[in-house]
């Protein structure tokens, strides 16, 4: 951490989706003192999110945005496929609500994975005319 050219306080970290964590991970939030909020505390609205970050005094967010926090019946957008995520119509209005009142400095998408159009990539080469 001490190389890295700048760098914040973890417990002004706020994870918000998470439902699945690698071995170790809930320790390691825990001993650096970073909140989480599950999806179903943010479904309604932004008001735990807004109240945290009024908290830490901060005026500028970065946000993560790590596409496996999207609940895979709504859309499947990343790698991880755990149930019971957020919905895409959620993820907008956190990320809005957030900078209507901050000063959004970041924004980072993680994870992608386009499952999709791979597949569909890899139908269309196999098809006359199309093939690589």
């Amino acid at each position: 951490m001490n190389l890295l050219p700048g760098k914040f306080d973890a417990s002004k970290a706020l994870i918000v989706g998470l439902r699945s964590w690698d071995k170790g991970m809930q320790e390691r939030q825990k001993e650096l003192s970073i909140k989480g909020l599950a999806p179903k505390e943010t479904a309604d609205n932004s008001s735990a999110i807004m109240e945290w970050l009024k908290n830490t005094g901060a005026s500028k967010v970065v946000i993560h945005f790590d596409l496996d926090v999207i609940d895979p019946a709504d859309m499947i957008a990343g790698v991880g496929v755990e149930p019971d995520g957020m919905k895409t119509e959620e993820v907008v209005r956190v990320i809005n609500d957030i900078a209507s009142e901050y000063d959004l400095v970041g924004l980072t998408i993680a994870e992608p994975m386009p499952r999709i159009a791979i597949k569909i990539r890899n139908m269309l080469n196999q098809l006359p005319l199309l093939k690589e």
